[in-house]
């Protein structure tokens, strides 16, 4: 029997699963040719950064690294971009929320930190710590203990020290005070 397609006299015959193709026999079965570094030296970098985005806010990241092995994966790049890029939105959310002090702290504020820890510039040493106070507001390690369950949620989970905590952090524990004192609690209250 001749192989379809062919001109009749001399044409090739393809044993089963294999195509004639010209004057000679191809595979059917789908072969891929490319191996696509291209793809998956993208991959790679997509997941590294997705990796950087999700640690920063100290969430656990289980990818790894290696591209699968077998056919070129880009759809799993498509994916991994994706991914990349939703983290880095979460994180630039995060960050701007938590630390981009100047876009969201009142003045009234700022000047207290800088009366009681920033030693004139504001808004204060967020990271301030002595035997007595801490954070940019100057908090009693025991004024910290009892507010931080008071602030608002959305802000936490708070640390253990003020110190340690986030601008917003801080920034929540002192209007818990202020709600329950006002500004009686601090010595540069009238900043």
């Amino acid at each position: 029997m001749e192989a379809l397609g062919s001109g009749g006299a001399g044409a090739t015959t393809c044993p089963s699963g294999s195509i004639p193709v010209g004057a000679g026999c191809i595979d059917a079965k789908p072969v891929f040719i490319e191996n696509c570094p291209s793809v998956r030296k993208a991959l790679r970098f997509y997941t590294k950064q997705l990796r950087h985005w999700t640690q920063l806010r100290g969430q656990a990241s289980d990818l790894r690294d290696a591209a699968p092995r077998g056919p070129c994966p880009r759809y799993l790049l498509h994916i991994r971009k994706l991914k990349a890029a939703a983290a880095h939105r979460e994180w630039n959310r995060y960050f701007t929320y938590h630390y981009a002090w100047s876009q969201w702290l009142p003045d009234k504020w700022q000047r207290i930190g800088a009366c009681e820890t920033g030693y004139g510039r504001r808004p204060g040493n967020w990271r301030h710590s002595n035997s007595s106070y801490e954070g940019a507001f100057g908090f009693a390690k025991v004024s910290w203990d009892s507010f931080k369950y008071r602030a608002d949620p959305k802000a936490g989970p708070y640390p253990e020290d003020a110190w340690q905590a986030t601008p917003r952090q801080q920034y929540e524990v002192a209007l818990a005070i202020y709600r329950m004192y006002g500004l009686s609690g601090w010595g540069c209250r009238g900043a």
